[in-house]
């Protein structure tokens, strides 16, 4: 079997019937997997069984924080990145088992275990928060995660085309010749970490809904390009069914379904990625400006009454 068979992502050049039959599987793992180009590492941090590498760039507040999908370091962002790094602070990782991160950290891999290692990663890189959450795939589910978890450090949350917290569930209720292929699939193909991530997806999203929800700026952008498979199965039909479900989720005021991009949104669209990052991030810093006035507000009005009380005094006197 030849690499590109073995990439759950690969719907291309699959000749033989088995492969065939395994292409409706590979459509359900699209909102889960990929691959990538290349990005600068700019540290990393020590944990067991090796570093976790990032890419830390630009300037600024808030920070961008980006999060892959299954299978994916930090490359499918580099067309996102490449526009930003000149007018804000970004930051990306490979995840552990992934790209040049080699850890194997005891974390566990649900969406709130990597909520938190990516919590600690970004204290040890000494990247301050507030961020604005961005997360393509199953990374999107594990920014949602961290929002919950962490809502006061959280600016701002764009979702490419994410995994919706119910997505397996669904899918076994509404599609379950593919959710049982997939399944199948995920045992004979993936590895590793992708193998485990895929495994624990479904731990601890039903502990998140009892969390509050960050009040912040949000978009949703979902795909709009399906493969002829997808659309048959029936699997496009429930993945929209689940996409207004993500506003009562993480806010927002509707979604933003993206023309000409499949999965990888950000690669076939990434000035649309770049637009609904850019403008979640200066909707977040009017508010922080609002705030900080706000707060000097209630500071000075105390100082002025204090005034003039101090001159009425005086006047008295």
């Amino acid at each position: 079997m030849s690499s590109n068979e073995r990439r759950p992502g690969a719907l291309m050049s699959w000749p033989s019937p088995r492969l065939i039959a395994l292409a409706a599987v590979c459509a359900a793992a699209a909102l889960t997997a990929g691959c990538g180009s290349v990005m600068p590492n700019t540290g990393n941090q020590r944990v067991v069984g090796g570093p976790i590498v990032y890419t830390k760039v630009g300037h600024g507040e808030p920070t961008i924080v980006l999060q892959s999908g299954l299978g994916d370091g930090r490359d499918p962002w580099a067309p996102v990145l490449g526009q930003l790094r000149e007018h804000y602070s970004v930051f990306a990782y490979d995840r552990p088992g992934y790209g040049e991160s080699t850890a194997t950290p005891p974390i566990p891999r649900s969406p709130c275990g990597i909520a938190s290692e990516l919590h600690e990663l970004l204290k040890s890189a000494g990247v301050k928060p507030p961020y604005v959450l961005v997360g393509h795939s199953i990374g999107g589910l594990y920014q949602y995660a961290y929002s919950r978890l962490y809502p006061d450090e959280v600016a701002g949350i764009v979702l490419v085309d994410a995994t919706h917290p119910m997505h397996l569930r669904r899918m076994q209720v509404e599609v379950p010749l593919m959710a049982n292929m997939l399944e199948s699939m995920s045992r004979r193909v993936f590895r590793g970490m992708m193998q485990v991530e895929f495994n624990m997806q479904q731990e601890c999203v039903d502990a998140l809904l009892q969390k509050p929800r960050p009040e912040v700026p949000v978009r949703v952008l979902t795909r709009t390009v399906y493969s002829p498979v997808e659309a048959a199965s029936g699997f496009e039909s429930m993945v929209h069914g689940l996409e207004p479900n993500w506003l009562p989720l993480v806010g927002g005021k509707g979604l933003q379904p993206v023309p000409g991009a499949g999965h990888y949104i950000q690669r076939d669209k990434p000035e649309v990625v770049v637009a609904a990052i850019e403008a979640v991030t200066q909707e977040a810093r009017k508010r922080e400006a609002e705030k900080a006035a706000t707060a000097e507000r209630a500071v000075e009005a105390p100082r002025a009454v204090a005034t003039a009380a101090s001159a009425a005094s005086a006047v008295r006197r």
